[in-house]
């Protein structure tokens, strides 16, 4: 599988998109960590039913 993308973009551009930077640090880490949090919710949210007693 071959797969072509063609970017249009000056290189300034190029450089906020590919070129590691602490703009993209800072973002990848905030990124990271609501990701891992929206995660642990899902995760708590689903695995809570486990922990209920049962109705009678």
């Amino acid at each position: 599988m071959k797969v072509r993308i063609e970017i249009d973009c000056t290189p300034e551009e190029f450089k906020e998109l590919f070129i590691p930077s602490d703009k993209q640090a800072e973002f990848a880490a905030k990124a990271y960590q609501a990701m891992v949090e929206a995660a642990r919710e899902a995760m708590l949210q689903q695995f809570s039913m486990f922990g209920q007693k049962p109705r009678e």
